[in-house]
């Protein structure tokens, strides 16, 4: 009989979930400590992201045992980031991320996954309105399709060029009627707009943003290493998910660190992708070793949420 550790207790149980929303948006008000309109609707928004991934967890079963902790850590990082509380382009572009996902996963296998990639690529081409980092996943999701997903046809690829085109081809429409072509070139031309990698820029990045991502990023590298060690628990379905999981988290730290300029929306997608693969080490890792782990990160966590809404703490390092 396995012998359930602290951290399998409280991803198993009911109360967890109950506890992080409170948790979160008694954060998500600290900072502030008054109502605002742009914070109200990034809370709502927030929220309902959560229970976009606590669907996705629920149809596709990536947590092999009942529980809620995806949805937990998501809302616990997203808290923790002070930058992510308004209504703002990082919020919004990992909540098109989340959606994204959860649409791609439904083509696991189909013969006819077409509409499900367009719509797949139609909430990636919205989220890179916000964050143009993301159109640098759509090669990686053919390739998901076509590895991971095993339902890539001429039809379906042909879907997906189609859904990243939609949003802006809409867009290009609006400002055309409007007679504000400028805008839409003016974003064209920053869509592709980047700056090279140097060590100044990272340096430059404030503490608190270099702590923050270190803690993200450490969190991360462990549950993949976990997931990598322990991946033939799950069934094949399962891998493949969690295979796009790390994929994505993996492509997002290299550019966290190419493009620290683009630090805010990065970490905010990060965040999203790297969430299943937390709580998947969360809910199913095992031993004692593991469990001061857990301990670990639970205390660097809310160190990160400390020094991210209480800015005077700095001043104490």
């Amino acid at each position: 009989m396995v012998r359930n550790r602290l951290q399998n207790k409280i991803a198993g149980s009911e109360l967890t979930f109950p506890v992080c929303i409170t948790a979160a948006v008694a954060m998500w008000w600290w900072p502030q400590q008054a109502v605002s309109a742009l914070n109200l609707v990034g809370c709502l928004l927030c929220l309902l992201t959560a229970f976009v991934v606590m669907e996705t967890n629920t149809r596709q079963h990536i947590i092999r045992i009942r529980t809620r902790m995806m949805s937990c850590v998501w809302l616990i990082l997203s808290a923790s980031l002070s930058f992510m509380h308004p209504l703002s382009e990082p919020l919004v572009a990992a909540s098109f991320l989340c959606i994204s996902y959860m649409l791609l996963f439904r083509c696991y296998g189909k013969h006819r996954p077409q509409l499900t990639v367009f719509h797949a690529f139609v909430m990636l081409g919205m989220g890179s309105f916000c964050a143009p980092a993301m159109l640098l996943m759509v090669v990686p999701y053919f390739l998901y399709i076509a590895i991971f997903m095993r339902s890539l046809t001429r039809k379906a690829f042909w879907a997906g060029i189609l859904g990243i085109v939609v949003p802006y081809w809409c867009y290009g429409v609006w400002c055309f009627a409007m007679g504000n072509m400028e805008d839409f070139t003016t974003r064209m031309a920053n869509m592709v707009n980047c700056e090279m990698p140097s060590l100044e820029a990272i340096t430059s990045l404030p503490l608190v943003s270099k702590i923050s991502a270190g803690i993200v990023a450490l969190l991360s590298i462990v549950s993949i290493l976990h997931y990598l060690n322990t991946n033939y628990d799950d069934k094949i379905r399962v891998r493949m998910i969690l295979y796009i999981y790390v994929s994505q988290t993996l492509l997002l730290l290299a550019l966290l660190v190419l493009q620290p300029a683009l630090y805010q929306t990065t970490m905010a997608l990060l965040v999203a992708s790297a969430s299943p693969l937390i709580a998947h080490y969360v809910s199913l890792s095992k031993g004692i070793v593991n469990t001061i782990v857990f301990v670990v990160f639970l205390l660097l966590t809310t160190g990160m949420a400390a020094l991210n809404l209480c800015p005077a703490l700095l001043t104490l390092l």
